[in-house]
């Protein structure tokens, strides 16, 4: 029997998470803090691995794009160094935002929106919220993380010394900024799929 578009997504999702895993486990083997930093790159890849895997077991096709786009970003990153072992749960995960795209969204959200169509006034206030959020996010990053050091210099960079030499405040104002960014993403895009789902409806 042939697996659904939503199945192929899911399966896709978790093997990219295996992979990263085991990708993480031969980089870090046998001192996995010896170097904290690359050791927290590493780790980032089965992160956004389990975040592919979370969008694709509750339908958020949204969010398994995201973890795919930052999957193959990292990768891109790591092109000269580790990218090798980064590439297959970035393919993985692309595999999985594809299929789940293929799937459509949940079952019953074209219907529920239909039934109760927010106003235009209301789309177009969501929207330029969504693109002040984006914006303010972006100066955020800015002075967060091009402003200043995030991380300071350690003679042998073990995790107590990264722990002591990072700029709190500055990952803390960048982490927001990311935060803002994402969120006036997810409603610029939400408000997006409503006008088109609505126009499609002849509500509009």
């Amino acid at each position: 029997m042939v697996p659904s578009n939503r199945e192929t997504s899911r399966l896709l999702a978790a093997v990219a998470l295996l992979a990263a895993v085991l990708a993480s486990a031969v980089l870090l083997f046998p001192a996995p803090l010896s170097d904290a930093f690359f050791a927290g790159i590493v780790l980032l890849n089965p992160l956004f691995a389990a975040v592919g895997v979370a969008g694709a077991w509750t339908e958020r096709t949204v969010v398994v794009w995201v973890a795919a786009l930052l999957s193959v970003g990292l990768s891109l990153v790591g092109m000269l160094s580790i990218g090798l072992f980064l590439v297959p749960t970035a393919l993985l995960l692309l595999g999985s935002a594809i299929a789940a795209q293929a799937a459509g969204p949940q079952s019953g959200v074209r219907e529920r929106i239909v039934a109760d169509p927010p106003s235009s006034r209301e789309r177009l206030l969501r929207t330029l919220a969504g693109a002040a959020s984006i914006l303010v996010g972006v100066g955020l990053v800015n002075v967060g993380a091009f402003g200043q050091e995030l991380f300071g210099s350690c003679a042998r960079e073990t995790l107590a010394c990264a722990l002591e030499t990072t700029n709190w405040g500055a990952v803390g104002v960048t982490v927001l900024g990311l935060a803002a960014v994402a969120v006036g993403g997810w409603l610029v895009w939400k408000q997006v799929y409503v006008s088109r789902v609505l126009r499609r409806a002849g509500s509009g």
